[in-house]
């Protein structure tokens, strides 16, 4: 016989025993459907955490610090610098050299991080303006002045200090966002809007210095280290060449310069703070951002830093380890459905045994009028694999329209109780998991009426015409 004369017999049989067939199906639909929404919560909760990571950082950065060991301090400089670059998979390496100073806009003040970063590679660290522009190629380094990047956030640290609340005077009518986005024009007031903005850093005229206490209200002498007077520290004029776009993460609440102009303030700082340079010393980084080329490869190159006597952390090593607890979570629950699936599998033997003994005249004149027994074995089979596609089908069907039910009413709620943003939803349900159930609800089908099949072979032929 042709195969698609064995496929037409096994579908004819599937539509003549219709009460069977149905129940028998409906089984298998309760089965796949427990399957696939079960582990559909365990990837919803993977790709919840994902999102929520991916808003902290970014996935292929590697940060890397300088170790102690023993004592014994493993320093990040030039020589570190480039060692990291002949990582393989690294893209881009920018060391990082941290000041801390003072910001004076009129009469508000502010106290933020000014980090340091190589301007050229800057983009290839996922660093993006919400507003202007980026550090241009020729950026200022003189002796008065700096280009810089405020964070989203940065403009929110400025307050007046003859205001006892601090930063509870309203001069320009500008809220910071809620949603930790870049800072922009708000309701006058600021009524429910978070942080009040003080300054335009686009169009405001800023000043940055070392010393804390320039022109604060009843502020002494700033005596640098405490043990003698420091020399005067310079008062810059910053120009503020863009807004960085927020990430909720810590670029949004730094200021950022390229290294040229970090290195000058660095000498400034020192002067101030009586801090001696030792003589032949090599200058070192507080940090190095190191870029991966791939998420995947991140984690390894980490791996590798941490070989090189460095202390070095990613995102994505969290992301690898809670996958990993995911995908324990997802084969406990997808056990717990396949139970169902399993009864569905002893009802697909039942009715298989049960339609042998209904057709065993009929199995006895197939062999007799020449029937191989493989094609009887296959007919079987068929019957078996078709009642597994259909109850695959349909209970991915069905699997679809409770995802959609709980995601509509207990996703948000639920997971914004669990700390989730915004278009979390409870319940996801891939490609892959879709065909796999399909797939997997067929082979259960061809194993559960396997047992059937071959009882049919084994027929005696004139057993079988004599019932």
């Amino acid at each position: 016989m042709r195969k698609s004369d064995i496929a037409l017999m096994a579908f004819g049989n599937f539509r003549r025993r219709k009460v069977r067939s149905v129940l028998t199906v409906l089984g298998v639909v309760i089965g796949v459907a427990s399957i696939v929404v079960m582990i559909s919560l365990g990837v919803a909760l993977n790709v919840n955490f994902s999102k929520e990571m991916e808003n902290m950082g970014d996935l292929t950065l590697v940060n890397v610090y300088p170790n102690w060991s023993e004592g014994k301090e493993v320093p990040l400089t030039d020589d570190a610098v480039k060692q990291l670059e002949t990582i393989e998979g690294v893209v881009a390496v920018s060391p990082q050299i941290t000041l801390y100073g003072h910001f004076i806009s009129g009469k508000y003040h502010a106290n933020v991080s000014v980090i340091g970063v190589r301007r050229d590679i800057m983009e290839k660290l996922g660093f993006k303006t919400e507003l202007g522009n980026m550090l241009p190629a020729t950026a200022a380094a003189g002796t008065k002045s700096f280009d810089c990047l405020f964070g989203s956030q940065v403009a929110t640290f400025f307050y007046n200090p003859r205001d006892n609340g601090g930063g509870g005077i309203i001069a320009k009518g500008i809220a910071a966002p809620r949603d930790g986005g870049v800072v922009g024009p708000g309701k006058e007031g600021g009524e429910e809007q978070g942080p009040v903005i003080l300054i335009d850093p686009m169009t405001d005229r800023i000043q940055f210095t070392f010393d804390y206490n320039y022109k604060m209200p009843n502020a002494a002498p700033n005596p640098g280290d405490g043990s003698e007077p420091a020399v005067p520290a310079k008062i810059y004029t910053i120009n503020v060449t863009g807004v960085l776009a927020a990430e909720n993460g810590e670029k949004d609440y730094n200021v950022y310069i390229d290294m040229e102009s970090a290195l000058k303030l660095k000498k400034e700082s020192d002067k101030f703070n009586n801090v001696k340079p030792t003589a032949g010393a090599k200058l070192k980084y507080d940090q190095i951002y190191v870029k991966a080329d791939t998420m995947n490869e991140t984690i390894d190159i980490a791996k590798q830093i941490q070989e090189l006597g460095y202390q070095a952390y990613a995102n994505a090593e969290w992301i690898a380890s809670y996958q990993k607890q995911m995908q324990s979570l997802q084969l406990i629950l997808g056990g717990i459905g396949a139970v169902s699936l399993l009864v569905a599998a002893i009802g697909i033997t039942n009715t298989m045994i049960m339609s042998i003994y209904e057709r065993t005249r009929e199995i006895g004149i197939m062999k007799v009028i020449g029937c191989v027994v493989g094609d009887i074995r296959s007919l079987f089979l068929y019957e078996a694999g078709i009642i597994g596609l259909v109850g695959g089908a349909v209970g991915i069907g069905f699997s679809y329209a409770l995802s959609f039910v709980l995601n509509k009413l207990g996703g948000s709620s639920l997971l914004g109780g669990m700390g989730m943003g915004g278009g979390s939803k409870l319940s996801v349900i891939p490609v892959w998991l879709a065909l796999g159930a399909v797939l997997f609800a067929i082979l259960v089908g061809l194993i559960a009426g396997f047992l059937p099949a071959h009882r049919a072979t084994r027929l005696s032929a004139l057993e079988a015409m004599r019932n």
